[in-house]
């Protein structure tokens, strides 16, 4: 039972790390870069911080 709820936190923990991500990533862009704040572009912004988590999780170094 502990080896499910260790998994499960961890399941959750990148789930949080992909939207610290996502947030940053979309604050800048409609801050700085002045870009229109939608719907599209949070979810964008979220599966470009998902993809950095995944891109960082499975790196060879």
């Amino acid at each position: 039972m502990s080896n499910l709820v260790n998994e499960i936190l961890l399941r959750a923990a990148k789930a949080g790390a992909a939207a610290i991500v996502g947030l940053i990533l979309y604050l800048l862009l409609i801050g700085p870069f002045g870009v229109t704040a939608t719907a599209e572009l949070a979810l964008l912004s979220w599966l470009s911080g998902a993809a950095l988590v995944l891109l960082v999780e499975t790196s060879p170094i």
